[in-house]
């Protein structure tokens, strides 16, 4: 079986999406320490319809909770965040190819995330939402769940060892400080993802834009026609193991 683990990302990038379809099991690995000014609570989208720079969607946290675990860090309920995002997606890609197929799909999402009220919470919501519009079909469950105690590669290990998974698909920022002998010597084999963003249209009314890389999946819902999973698997460059 082939386990992969991220933290709960914020409308996360085409790999994210990529590491998920590629597993037998996907573990968000919720009890971390949140760290600001990453990808936990905040994604990027194009600054306007035909700007060649970006724009940051901040889910606003509680200033007591920026050293918490993630499963622990409240969302600033009292922002109307949520309206803010819908606006601006809404500005930036409302004469994109598929704005009107996919835009009510991100408009009913994020309003029902509102509920929720740790970052954990609402990502994971996001993600599985998404995962099922996209036809990934991965089995998902919370490191919070899991008996998996430990820091850095010993807890990734547990984690493996706890859902019994002979292989560890880790993408390839992890594998820049973690040695895959590490998973080895306790039996368990290490790929590294080794994605290559895909690149694909990008257009706004039928002008066709100058490609940025690594933005949300948001981007690609509304620019890709046809299906978007498929572009999103032709990053696959193999998984090879890490070293």
């Amino acid at each position: 079986m082939i386990c992969a683990i991220c933290q709960p990302h914020y409308f996360p990038w085409l790999g994210y999406f990529e590491m998920i379809d590629r597993a037998d099991v996907f573990v968000f690995l919720d009890d971390v320490q949140f760290v600001d000014r990453e990808w936990k609570n905040r994604n990027r989208i194009r600054k306007t319809e035909t700007s060649e720079e970006t724009s940051w969607l901040t889910v606003p946290v509680r200033r007591e909770h920026k050293r918490s675990p993630i499963n622990e860090t409240l969302i600033a309920s009292e922002i109307d965040w949520s309206a803010k995002h819908l606006a601006k997606i809404r500005a930036v890609y409302r004469h994109a190819p598929n704005f009107s197929v996919w835009f009510p799909f991100l408009e009913q999402a994020i309003e029902k995330s509102t509920k929720y009220e740790t970052l954990s919470e609402l990502n994971i919501y996001l993600v599985r939402q998404l995962c099922n519009a996209l036809g990934i079909e991965t089995e998902t469950v919370r490191s919070s769940d899991l008996d998996a105690p430990g820091k850095r590669e010993e807890k990734l290990k547990n984690i493996c060892t706890a859902l019994d998974a002979e292989t560890y698909l880790a993408n390839n920022a992890t594998g820049d400080y973690v040695d895959a002998s590490f998973f080895a010597r306790a039996g368990i084999e290490m790929r590294l993802q080794n994605y290559e963003h895909p690149v694909y249209r990008q257009r706004a009314r039928e002008e066709t834009l100058s490609f940025i890389s690594h933005l949300s999946v948001v981007d690609a819902l509304l620019n890709v026609e046809g299906a978007v999973l498929g572009v999103i698997r032709s990053g696959n460059r193999g998984g090879n193991k890490g070293g």
